[in-house]
């Protein structure tokens, strides 16, 4: 397990961080400071101590009181105890840290979090415990991530709570996933869906990762199916809805209607402008403008896409936006460039491990070069081919129509 930064050696490896990213987030960083501070503070004391500190924390908190946690139980209400209400407001503003891309920070906080309710009721535990994890997998710290992910399974299924070990099914399967074990991730959703709360937050987490592989393994009516489930599941979140909409905007892509497609990237890209949401979104639009021909389109998503990797701290979703902007460039004809953005994509993947990346990057020059070759255009070589299926399936017609309306 990765031991946490003082609440200001995290501080200064987060100033630093955004300092080389030029991301603006001066004005937050000593307030979240303080955060971590109250945090760690408040782990560490009991009797008549803790409750002064509870009430300081809470002043200190009154910013984030009227939100609440994306991870959280969906079969139970808030907590109604100080305790568990203090502990979700600190993760509420850790979040916040992770959006900035202040991992450092949200992960000081949110172990402080772990230890403060170590004594308490095991779902604000098992809660915290999670939500470190996916602090954890951000960083790239895997093995603390698989750590946190069975800490909190154990406790979840100990208790026979379904909903909540729902939760570490998730987080099980977006490790795998990452390492490109997909049958295994799949297997892991699955368990998800089965033990979530239906139209719930994990519910619509599943839904997610069982289209993205549906669409991988080619099954573009499974894929569609889960994607409108997904997109019906986040109506009260818009982070969540946006990653619905591109993800149906790639299975759009995918199936070959390319102005569907676009017309869905276009219209997620109004929404929600959380980095990571925001490059993945990206990275299907410059897609779908290259299939259009479009190199004004391509060269203004292309701009967009490297502002948001120089501001976010995030290598893994950085690898993958970078490798599908070289082969925007390609379909254009404009190898020079696709050169570089492969190059880089590379670079990442190579520095942090990302083997997927390597293996895509490997291949799709691997492509570009058999098309020299033999003298045939290197737009024909994509990372996802058009997938073949039955055009006259009137789901899947249905499914692009609705796409087609969102957009209107």
């Amino acid at each position: 397990m990765r031991k946490p930064l003082t609440p200001l050696q995290a501080f200064a490896e987060d100033a630093r961080n955004a300092s080389e990213r030029a991301s603006d987030v001066g004005d937050a960083l000593i307030p979240w400071l303080s955060v971590a501070q109250s945090a760690d503070q408040l782990s560490s004391v009991t009797g008549p101590s803790r409750s002064l500190a509870l009430k300081a924390a809470q002043t200190l908190l009154h910013a984030f009181a009227t939100e609440r946690p994306s991870m959280r139980h969906d079969a139970r209400p808030a907590p109604a105890d100080q305790l568990g209400q203090v502990a979700e407001q600190f993760r509420v503003a850790a979040e916040a840290m992770e959006k900035a891309g202040c991992f450092e920070l949200a992960y000081t906080t949110v172990s402080a979090i772990c230890r403060l309710t170590a004594r308490a009721d095991y779902v604000s535990a098992a809660l915290a415990t999670v939500h470190l994890g996916r602090i954890a997998r951000q960083m790239n710290e895997l093995s603390t991530a698989e750590d946190c992910y069975a800490t909190m399974l154990n406790t979840s299924m100990r208790k026979r709570d379904g909903p909540l070990a729902a939760r570490g099914h998730i987080g099980l399967a977006l490790l795998l996933d990452m390492r490109g074990n997909l049958p295994a991730a799949e297997a892991e959703y699955l368990k998800a869906l089965g033990l979530a709360v239906p139209s719930g937050s994990t519910f619509a987490s599943a839904c997610q990762g069982l289209m993205t592989i549906s669409l991988d393994s080619g099954r573009v009516a499974d894929a569609l199916l889960y994607g409108w489930q997904l997109y019906d599941a986040t109506e009260n979140d818009l982070d969540a809805r946006t990653s619905a909409l591109a993800d149906l905007s790639v299975v759009a892509l995918r199936a070959g209607f390319f102005q569907a497609a676009m017309s869905g990237f276009e219209h997620a890209l109004t929404l929600s402008r959380v980095p990571r949401v925001h490059m993945v979104t990206l990275s299907g639009a410059v897609r779908a403008a290259a299939r259009l021909g479009n190199v004004e389109r391509v060269r203004h998503f292309d701009q967009e896409l490297r502002r948001d990797i120089a501001r976010a701290n995030l290598p893994h979703v950085s690898a993958m936006v970078l490798l599908y902007s070289a082969e925007a460039w390609a379909v254009l004809g404009q190898c020079e460039t696709a050169n570089a953005r492969l190059q880089e994509s590379r670079d990442l993947a190579y520095r942090y491990g990302f083997h997927e990346y390597e293996f895509k990057a490997d291949a799709l020059a691997a492509g570009w070069e058999r098309a020299e070759r033999r003298n045939v255009p290197v737009a024909n070589v994509v990372l996802d081919p058009i997938l073949t299926f039955n055009r006259q399936d009137p789901h899947l017609n249905l499914g692009i129509h609705r796409l087609d309306a969102l957009s209107v």
